[in-house]
């Protein structure tokens, strides 16, 4: 099969981890960022060329995350900067590209308070919220026209957010370094806490919100209850560590992207771990 590269023109000084990438709702579109001019780009997943190249951030481009999609599958994209500023942008999937008020894109909002460079950020259009942390830094909430709403209190001894999830139910997730994960509402409450015994890379939540999965440096896939961060299942140990997690849209199959670069598909069942059919009346 024909290998198709983003090209090497990533900065040197960002680690490459998977909220640097996005696809659109139909998947014809990656938008992927980290380059070194400052700019994020949007390329076609079937010939791999450059579609769009979108500035507007005066440091390098962190993280992305996409919104849900209306009906006409127009959503938001954010993105994280290390210049402490994390962008919203409109995505026109008529055009398919992100579009502005004029015709050079411009975001719809800039998102500021964080004083170091932005590590993650997560956006839900039907909250109307976009959170992000950054390196050593506090976790923010924001709302979509750019308000800042309040600041997530982490437990003591959890510092610096690498992931963010958030559940349609408003449920924030964030792994802080070393394996550290705590669960808040969207008014601030801090629901749970757990300090894992792995280095979490990816966190990812069902699409119902009731459940977590994280994958980290020891290869070990592992499912969670979002609620009280209780451990539920750990799937068999890979090769290598976990780099990114995808389900598929069915929800029946897990993929892990591993450090090899090797992708692994788990069959996961959420009905096994659910109280209602747990309980044979």
């Amino acid at each position: 099969m024909l290998k198709r590269n983003l090209g090497d023109n990533f900065s040197q000084n960002l680690k490459i981890r998977s909220n640097c990438f996005v696809t659109t709702v139909d998947s014809k579109f990656l938008i992927a960022c980290g380059f070194w001019d400052n700019s994020f780009r949007v390329f076609s997943t079937e010939s791999a060329k450059i579609v769009q190249i979108i500035f507007g951030h005066y440091g390098v481009v962190t993280c992305l995350s996409r919104s849900e999609c209306n009906i006409t599958s127009d959503c938001y994209i954010v993105s994280g900067s290390a210049d402490c500023t994390v962008l919203l942008w409109h995505w026109n999937a008529r055009t398919q590209t992100i579009v502005g008020e004029g015709e050079v894109p411009t975001p719809r909002a800039t998102l500021t308070g964080h004083e170091q460079p932005v590590s993650s950020v997560v956006i839900s259009a039907e909250l109307g919220l976009v959170v992000s942390g950054s390196y050593n830094g506090p976790v923010l909430v924001h709302t979509t026209f750019g308000d800042l709403l309040r600041s997530l209190d982490p437990p003591n001894g959890f510092n610096s957010p690498e992931n963010i999830a958030m559940s349609r139910e408003g449920v924030i997730v964030v792994n802080y370094e070393k394996g550290n994960v705590a669960s808040f509402t969207i008014n601030g409450k801090r629901l749970r806490h757990e300090s894992h015994n792995d280095n979490l890379q990816c966190l990812l939540l069902s699409r119902d919100g009731e459940y977590l999965m994280t994958g980290g440096d020891k290869g070990i896939v592992e499912v969670w209850r979002t609620f009280n961060l209780a451990l539920l299942y750990a799937f068999p140990a890979c090769d290598s560590s976990i780099r990114s997690l995808a389900l598929s849209h069915d929800q029946k199959f897990l993929l892990a992207g591993l450090a090899l670069g090797s992708i692994v598909v788990f069959h996961i069942d959420f009905n096994r771990w659910h109280h209602e059919f747990q309980q044979r009346y």
